[in-house]
């Protein structure tokens, strides 16, 4: 968009340039060494200006290892101080989806956690009972879980943080998946009767009020509330393999059924590739909200994240982000984005998708928080754990916290 806008300007000024009649201009033409100088000193002072823009300068250091399914990451509170895991067998894509042929997850938990980030460690806080598979939202009160239940159903439920205590917030005789929480209470999810292989989408309004839209030629799958405002993104899976990408103003039932942004992805696709394209890339509400509204994804054609922008009045297609990323986070803190790729974590700037720079080397998953301690919080995959890290941006020249003097920086 800078740069879009900058090109504007030189634009402009080189018509005005053009349009000025030859002898209007009564000013002394430069020597050629003054010239060259002040050239010289324009483009230093404009590589100070880039490199102060492109710079994150970071430390981080290890709060501890939790074992870990590995198969579904970890979610986070938005203030750090807590997260939950999977634990036990890999869970199938075919559980994971909901899907009619799913094997029983019976195995299957959640464990939760309590990180004390000034002390840097991470402390076991209690087992869920079985079977439990992890869902892909949290707040600061708690986080969704799902329930395969004996008869096949499956319900979604709302794990208290502090407690442990789970609220069945969907419970009935359908398969009900998906969930994502919104930023007043909201409720999105897919659900499906027993008989029905197609999801359809359900959204329950802050005050209960709830809403389906049918299958109609395809599928809902993975909705995923806006952190920012009552904006809601769905996938939708036609039934001749035309994936599409949906952001629907859910602020009240008659604007979800007005007409949604839309943009295409790919052909030839199956529930498989939204899994991929959505799997690193929880909700977690009450973490700082981008400045505008986006929807990042994995794009399962190129590998790679993309950003929408789906409220943008050129109505621009999905920019890419890093070659070889799985997952990014817009950071807070900066014009840019956290993005992780399989071999190292860097910071980009969307104006310059070909530079980044290393925040460290290894593949980690970067998570924003509300902390003043740790805004970030990086979780490193391993074989049966991961590891948890505490970060934070560094000044040059700045000195670690006391807290922090006998912790390792990463």
């Amino acid at each position: 968009m800078r740069t879009r806008l900058i090109h504007s300007v030189l634009l402009c000024a080189g018509t005005c340039l053009i349009a000025l009649p030859q002898g209007c201009n009564s000013r002394p033409s430069l020597r050629p060494e003054t010239a060259q100088a002040i050239y010289e000193i324009s483009m230093a002072n404009q590589e100070r200006e880039d490199a102060q823009e492109e710079s994150f300068a970071s430390m981080d250091w290890s709060l501890g290892q939790i074992p870990s399914n590995g198969r579904i990451l970890p979610l986070n509170s938005p203030d750090g101080q807590w997260i939950a895991v999977q634990i036990g067998p890999d869970v199938t894509n075919a559980s994971l989806l909901g899907l009619p042929d799913a094997p029983p997850a019976t195995d299957n938990t959640v464990e939760i956690w309590k990180l004390d980030l000034a002390a840097s460690s991470v402390v076991k806080h209690g087992t869920l009972p079985e079977p439990l598979i992890l869902g892909r939202s949290a707040d600061q009160e708690g986080f969704l879980v799902e329930s395969p239940r004996s008869g096949g159903s499956r319900w979604i439920g709302k794990v208290k943080w502090t407690t442990g205590e789970i609220d069945w917030i969907v419970q009935d005789n359908n398969v009900n998946t998906f969930g994502s929480l919104g930023p007043e209470g909201e409720l999105a999810w897919c659900t499906r009767t027993l008989k029905e292989r197609h999801f359809a989408l359900a959204v329950r309004f802050a005050n209960g009020e709830e809403l389906g839209i049918g299958p109609n030629g395809g599928e809902w799958l993975m909705p995923s509330w806006s952190t920012r405002s009552s904006r809601l993104s769905v996938f939708f899976l036609a039934d001749d393999g035309v994936l599409s990408l949906l952001s629907l103003d859910a602020q009240t039932p008659r604007l979800l059924s007005e007409s949604p942004q839309r943009f295409d992805l790919m052909t030839g696709s199956t529930r498989q590739d939204v899994l991929r394209a959505r799997s690193g890339q929880p909700v977690i509400q009450g973490t700082p909200a981008p400045p505008i509204e986006e929807v990042i994804f994995f794009h399962p054609v190129t590998e790679s994240i993309y950003v929408w922008l789906p409220t943008n009045l050129l109505k621009n297609p999905p920019f890419p982000l890093s070659k070889d990323s799985i997952v990014a986070t817009k950071d807070p803190l900066s014009a840019g984005y956290l993005v992780g790729t399989s071999g190292d974590l860097r910071w980009q700037d969307p104006d310059d998708r070909l530079g980044f720079v290393r925040v460290r080397y290894g593949t980690t998953i970067p998570r924003i928080t509300t902390s003043r301690v740790a805004p970030y919080l990086l979780i490193i995959p391993g074989s049966g754990e991961v590891e948890i890290r505490a970060m934070m941006k560094q000044t040059p020249g700045a000195s670690a916290p006391a807290s922090l003097a006998n912790t390792t920086a990463g």
